[in-house]
């Protein structure tokens, strides 16, 4: 079977959609499926794959690519390389990792705040918000959208129950996204320094200045002294450090910056109880699963996919709600028993997250849809 996998993003860029990508072909390959992937981001030098890798590939090359496939995997709902792929009639699949199907920004979140995800009040809302033109512009772009993932698509995947329920596609499957987990193994160690982290980008749908606003209130509600680890970096770090010095916790939070490798499983290491405030309805939140691998506490938004992926290994808090958010932190901190059954479920519960298995899947589904079964 020869697939062609789709990822707009892909290494040396950093960040879910391109994690994913990179453990799909490379699950792909030891299995000893053929695959290729084509990606809009630019070379860097240094970096080398047992695949091929096209980058911004012309028209030319990307029909000669198609006649090709067998079978081609878009990580996410592209209406890139069409409408060749239709033209030459070869099966694909949309992988639904945002919901560019449902709203037309994509993601539900638009200038710091939650917008609609359904199609007729996403189009008002932006048509509202950018101008009639605007709206109905995106909203034709939209319509098209949805009428590929309804008609045309061989197969969509929703990444989590949540998105299987929230997009409610034709011809949908469900499969988790596979995250290389094994290395966070080594972040499950004893005596942390930190009672609480966050391990993230720094940017507003993300909740983390919720975080602070709870931390605030436990560390006043604390018998001890508390202290905050945030590793990752973005755009809403000098909003977060003003906030952070506003609520006068300049001594007890700590920011390390984006990680990775081994530092960042270090960094991992070193916190006691993850806290993952997501503001945005997350489609899935990989950094949970991570985490499950650490043998993490854990304290999750309640709306989106991440309480879908912790279950039983952590609690849960209305998204926003930092009065919320600051009792589950204070539960946490004060009962090292439930700290203990929350580390094991999590350990339990990570075993079910091996990205193999959905590897697995994906190749059953991909000789199913191409014919190669």
């Amino acid at each position: 079977m020869k697939v062609l996998l789709y990822s707009h993003v892909f290494h040396p860029s950093v960040g879910g959609v391109e994690t994913v990508s990179l453990a799909l072909v490379e699950g792909f390959v030891a299995k000893g499926v053929d695959c290729k992937v084509v990606t809009q981001t630019p070379a860097e030098n240094g970096a080398q794959f047992p695949f091929e890798v096209i980058r911004q590939p012309a028209g030319a090359r990307v029909r000669e690519l198609l006649r090709w496939a067998d079978v081609v995997l878009f990580n996410g709902a592209s209406l890139a390389l069409q409408p060749w792929v239709m033209a030459y009639r070869k099966p694909f699949v949309w992988v639904h990792v945002g919901y560019q199907a449902s709203c037309i920004d994509g993601a539900g979140w638009v200038d710091g705040a939650p917008a609609p995800l359904d199609p007729m009040a996403s189009f008002l809302f932006h048509a509202r918000r950018s101008g009639y033109a605007r709206g109905l512009k995106g909203g034709m772009k939209l319509l098209l959208r949805r009428g590929i993932a309804k008609f045309a698509v061989t197969r969509n995947v929703a990444i989590t129950q949540w998105m299987n329920k929230t997009l409610s596609l034709p011809r949908q499957v469900q499969i988790y996204n596979p995250f290389p987990i094994e290395r966070f193994h080594a972040a499950d160690r004893e005596d942390p320094e930190y009672e609480f982290f966050y391990m993230g980008r720094l940017v507003q749908e993300k909740g983390v200045d919720t975080l602070i606003r709870a931390f605030a209130k436990v560390a006043q509600r604390s018998a001890g002294a508390p202290r905050l680890l945030l590793i990752g970096d973005g755009s809403a770090r000098p909003d977060i450090e003003r906030l952070v010095a506003e609520s006068g916790l300049a001594a007890s939070v700590v920011f390390v910056g984006a990680q990775s490798g081994p530092a960042l499983v270090d960094w991992v290491s070193k916190g006691m109880i993850g806290v993952i405030p997501s503001a945005w309805y997350e489609p899935m939140g990989g950094v949970a699963v991570e985490l499950l691998a650490a043998g993490k506490s854990l304290i999750v938004s309640a709306q989106g996919g991440l309480a879908e992926c912790v279950g039983d290994a952590g609690l849960v808090f209305p998204n926003g709600d930092d009065e919320a958010l600051a009792a589950q932190m204070l539960r946490v901190l004060n009962d090292p028993a439930l700290r203990a059954t929350q580390s094991t479920n999590a350990r339990e519960r990570a075993k079910s997250f091996l990205p193999t298995r959905f590897v697995d899947q994906y190749i059953v589904l991909l000789k199913e849809v191409s014919g190669k079964a």
